[in-house]
Formats: structure tokens, C-alpha cells, sequence
């Protein structure tokens, strides 16, 4: 069966290996029954199927401040207060590549900071990453090498239901021995420490064939942790680092020697979960740790991420401005200034919002100091009634697009499962161009 292939099941159309583009793990065996409009989700993770679950019910309409309206109207409305702003605000930003490309056009022509809802996290990585550098592992290379993997923070199953199952797969694929690890010694056997946790049963159960160890450490303390084990491998005392639970820090020792003797030691951790304070600190550490273990053996991170594109978001504003999200655009010119363009800090002085949302209904943040454009999720309830709301299709549900994997190397295909009767966030913002004057 090919990527995306179909058959019918009574009524309902079989469509098998669906590509999912919601949280950045990028799983690509889905399987879902369409009947007309309806998607009724049949292999997913709890998550997709939530998100990927649909009626036969007709989609909303346009509104402008709360009345019907044709998108071409919307799209007019959302110009004029778009032309009226001095101090706009992009948040959100869940979209695919192309509807991202247009709402950075609609940016550079009116003026406004960019950041992705999401993006929290990948700012703490980047603390570390822009600074020194670090050298990470895509997930291929992972689940293909790795034999010691190490959790820093929570199960990551919370946020990436299959990551072990992707990562640390317990037992070969007979039918397809590609798909099979290929550089450690079998499947079995490999060892995952988790300095956090704890994991769920649904995780130990996928990692039943693996040496499991859980070193359980309270979320205030995973930096703490992450220091002492790095600090373990550089052969420094870890005495002074206080507030471990009794019995950590010899764990952490014992670990640090299993990451020396490992032949492909990987740090992973999720900094969307982490305390906002230790997230960059805990990635700081992460990333010491494999330069020390580089000198002798081999070693990477993996940091976890990419919920609604962001990473996509990401890589698209460093191709068009040279610089990441959280940045000023208009004008010709670009500035970027990560605190003051984080969502929450540029509202504080904006006088326009527009948020698009295409991935779920997440509302726009709460904002009183101007029109709201709001580019969502049909489905979006929202505590203030936008003064355009134009409800789009979320792409690989409503529309085919490309969306990039948390690893950075992979751009996703998605596809289109029902017929789309809602325009893309590319349709809707390309609408908003043309009545701004610029064409897409």
C-alpha cells in the first residue's frame, strides 16, 4: 500500500498511511474512514485523533465583528485594519509552509512581529544553540544507533505518544528489514535512563524489551540533574550541587558511565514541558555533556519539539529574514529582539492582532488594544468576538500542504482527506493581499 492509498469500506473510504502534521514527530501510518465530510480516525494516537476527528456538518461562514460575511469581504475588512495599523502583532502562526509564506508577505507589507505559539521552547533551545552550538542527532539516526538514550524532565510520551515506539522500536520488522535498526546489535536490548519521569505503563510496555532505568527527580530539580551528570562526565565534583533527592547523585555517577562506554549516547528532553526558568539550562546541559562524551565515544541530543509547524515557522523565517521568529518585519527591513517580540511582551504595545491557527481551535491571547484578525480553526471558541474571523482548513484534513519534522531535516507531504469547503490559511491570506494591493 502506498503512502496515502485508499479503499472503501461500505460507505466510508479506507485511506491508509496518513501523514500527521499536528505535534513534530511526523508519523506517517495513520489510518482514517472518510464518509462524505466525516473522518472517523481509526489508527492514531489519542492526540491526532482528537484533532484529526471530523462531522459531516457544514463549516461557518466568514463573520466581520460578529456577522456573516463572503471571505472576499472578511479579506477587505482584515486590509483596512491592516492599512489603520502601526503596531501589529502575528501570534499563532499554525500553518503550513505556504500558508506561512503569505502571512510573512502580508507582514513585510504591513508591519509586524512574528512568534509561533509554540514557540517557547524552541527559544530555550536556541539560548544554547546560537551561542556555542551543539551537535544533534536527527530521529533516523536515533532510532538507528542510538543503544543509550537518556530522558531529561518528564515521559515524552505526554506530548509524543509514539516517540519510543519511533525511536526505540522493542522488536524488528520482519516484512521490512529497512525499517528495522540498523547499526546496534539487535532491536532489544538497549538501554533508556529517564532522569524525571515518571513513565507511564503505556511507555514501559513500549519499552518492555529495553534495560530500563528510572532515576526519579522532582521537575524543579532536572536542571540540577542535568548539571550533575555533566558534571560527573567531566570528572568534577557533584557534591556541591544541593538539592538532589537522596541516592541521585550516585545514580547520575553510574549513569555517566554508561554514557562513556555507550558506542551512540543520546540526551533528549522536551523544554516545552520544563520549568520556563530551567529549560535552557537543562538544554545548556544536555549539549555540554555530548561534547564531553565526543571526545571519546559518540553522542548527541535530540530536543524535542515542532507542535503546529513551528519548526517549519522557524526555518521559513531564517530563509526569508535572516533571522528567527520574534522578529519586527516592514519596511523592507527586518529586527529581531526575542524578548520583546515574544507574543506576550509585543501585545503589551500593539495596536492589531492577527492570529492564524489552522493545526486545533486555539484561540488567539487575550488582547483589548485593538481589532483582532483571527485565521482559525473553525472550531476556535472565542472569549472576544474577533473583528474578522475567517475559519480555514487545516492542512492534511482539508487540504494537502508541507509541514517540517521537529528534527529540522524532513519536510512532511499532508494531504487533503475530504473535499476542502474551507480556504487554506495561503487562500485566505493571498485573499488579504490582493485587497491590500499586492498580489501573492
Amino acid at each position: 500500500m502506498t503512502s496515502g492509498a485508499s479503499d472503501t469500506d461500505g460507505a466510508a473510504r479506507i485511506v491508509r498511511d496518513v501523514v500527521c502534521g499536528f505535534c513534530g514527530l511526523g508519523c506517517d501510518d495513520l489510518e482514517v474512514a472518510v464518509t462524505g465530510r466525516a473522518i472517523a480516525p481509526r489508527r492514531a494516537c489519542p492526540e491526532a485523533a482528537r484533532l484529526l476527528a471530523r462531522t459531516d456538518a457544514p463549516p461557518p461562514s466568514a463573520r466581520i465583528a460578529g456577522t456573516p460575511a463572503s471571505l472576499e469581504d472578511a479579506a477587505a475588512a482584515a486590509a483596512r485594519h491592516l492599512a489603520a495599523s502601526r503596531s501589529a502583532v502575528f501570534s499563532g502562526l499554525g500553518a503550513d509552509l505556504e500558508g506561512l509564506r503569505r502571512l510573512y508577505d502580508i507582514a513585510m507589507v504591513a508591519g509586524a512581529s512574528l512568534d509561533h505559539a509554540a514557540s517557547a521552547g524552541l527559544f530555550a533551545n536556541l539560548e544554547r544553540l546560537a551561542r556555542r552550538g551543539w551537535i544533534a542527532a536527527t530521529l533516523a539516526e536515533v532510532r538507528n544507533r542510538c543503544d543509550v538514550l537518556v530522558v531529561l524532565g518528564a515521559d515524552p510520551a505526554s506530548a509524543f505518544a509514539h516517540f519510543f515506539e519511533r525511536a526505540m522500536p522493542s522488536a524488528p520488522v520482519p516484512a521490512d528489514a529497512d525499517a528495522a535498526p540498523l547499526f546496534v546489535p539487535h532491536a532489544g536490548g538497549r538501554s533508556v535512563v529517564i532522569v524525571g519521569g515518571p513513565l507511564s505503563d503505556t511507555s514501559r510496555a513500549q519499552l518492555t524489551r529495553h534495560d530500563v532505568v528510572e532515576i526519579t527527580v522532582p521537575e524543579d530539580r532536572i536542571a540540577t540533574a542535568a548539571a550533575a551528570l555533566s558534571a560527573a562526565l567531566a570528572g568534577r565534583a557533584t557534591e556541591a550541587l544541593a538539592g538532589l533527592p537522596l541516592g541521585v547523585a550516585e545514580a547520575l555517577a553510574l549513569l555517566a558511565g554508561r554514557l562513556k562506554a555507550a558506542r551512540y549516547g543520546v540526551l533528549t528532553w522536551n523544554a516545552a514541558t520544563l520549568p520556563p526558568e530551567d529549560a535552557a539550562a537543562v538544554a545548556g546541559a544536555a549539549a555540554e555533556a555530548v561534547d564531553i562524551l565526543n571526545v571519546t565515544t559518540r553522542a548527541a541530543v535530540f530536543p524535542l519539539g515542532g507542535r503546529d509547524n513551528v519548526t517549519g515557522a522557524h526555518q521559513l523565517a531564517l530563509w526569508r529574514f535572516g533571522y528567527p521568529l520574534r522578529t519586527v518585519v516592514g519596511a523592507g527591513t527586518a529586527r529581531h529582539v526575542p524578548d520583546l517580540y515574544a507574543t506576550a511582551t509585543a501585545l503589551a504595545d500593539a495596536d492589531l492582532l492577527l492570529h492564524a491557527s489552522a493545526f486545533r481551535p486555539d484561540p488567539p491571547p487575550g488582547f483589548d488594544r485593538g481589532p483582532v484578525i483571527a485565521l482559525a480553526h473553525p472550531g476556535t471558541a472565542f472569549a472576544r468576538e474577533p473583528e474578522v474571523f475567517i475559519p480555514v482548513g487545516t492542512p492534511g484534513v482539508d487540504h494537502a500542504g508541507h509541514v517540517f519534522r521537529m528534527d529540522s531535516v524532513i519536510c512532511l507531504p499532508l494531504q487533503g482527506l475530504r473535499p476542502a469547503e474551507l480556504p487554506s490559511v495561503a487562500a485566505a491570506a493571498r485573499a488579504i493581499l490582493a485587497a491590500l494591493g499586492r498580489a501573492a
